[in-house]
């Protein structure tokens, strides 16, 4: 019996029936009080060659990795919901030095040696950001 549920389970996951995660997508609200002005500071920060959607007035889709999307939403009352939605970069010191030629500060890193290189900072709105790099 054992040998017939490991099986079918083998072929569940083949056939693509089972998956490892319940979603296939994320998307990431914030809110903002001008959607002009936060979708060209997002820009800055994402570069113009990130996917851009629009779907209704008044929101803005950034496609930030294969299956992440980063919203904003234009709301008359932006409150920063306290979660921080932090990026993988691949070299912090390279990073920071483009996004303040950019004009954007992207905090102090902060390094946990073997573990993580982190840096937290706020888009105009106060939504909360970070970037981390990994040894």
């Amino acid at each position: 019996m054992r040998r017939l549920c490991t099986a079918s389970i083998a072929l569940l996951f083949s056939a693509g029936v089972a998956s490892a995660a319940p979603f296939e997508e994320v998307t990431v609200g914030v809110p903002v009080a001008s959607i002009t002005d936060a979708e060209e500071w997002y820009l800055t920060l994402f570069g113009a060659e990130v996917e851009v959607l629009r779907p209704v007035p008044g929101i803005v889709e950034f496609k930030v990795t294969p299956e992440t999307w980063y919203q904003i939403f234009e709301t008359d009352d932006p409150q920063p919901s306290g979660a921080v939605v932090r990026f993988l970069v691949d070299d912090m010191a390279a990073s920071q030095a483009k996004w303040a030629d950019a004009g954007i500060d992207t905090g102090e890193a902060i390094q946990i040696p073997d573990v993580v290189t982190y840096s937290e900072f706020t888009d105009p709105d106060g939504n909360a950001l970070g970037l981390y790099d990994l040894p």
